[in-house]
């Protein structure tokens, strides 16, 4: 049996129309579902744009990469923007390894994304 995923809101007023949330435990085939829902649910109309800080996320099975594709599709039909954080250095390798890294904004901080969303104009 694994840890249960959870999260965190991290509100920031400064940063308008993100939704902006820490992910921690292990994402994996008994949890991604429901995770991927609960994001979702929360992603409403408001939304256009996704900050994950991953640092306390310590495993990610291919159930759970399903996800962060599910919620980059999601917000691409949105013509919004998601951004990845603070990689656990084990999810780190993955991304890497399997070239997801490339599909997605990955930040080595919290700071730098929502320094790079404050700068950009958010979709009408």
């Amino acid at each position: 049996m694994t840890a249960a995923v959870r999260f965190t809101l991290h509100p920031d007023a400064t940063v308008p129309h993100t939704l902006i949330m820490a992910l921690s435990g292990e994402l994996d085939y008994d949890n991604a579902d429901v995770l991927c829902e609960r994001i979702t649910a929360l992603l409403t109309g408001e939304y256009q744009r996704l900050v994950l800080d991953l640092s306390g996320l310590t495993f990610c099975d291919s159930t759970g990469i399903k996800v962060f594709l599910a919620l980059r599709t999601l917000i691409d039909e949105r013509s919004g923007a998601i951004a990845l954080t603070d990689l656990h250095p084990r999810l780190d390798k993955v991304f890497q390894m399997t070239g997801l890294g490339q599909l997605f904004a990955v930040y080595p901080a919290r700071a730098d994304a929502l320094n790079l969303m404050r700068a950009q104009p958010s979709a009408p």
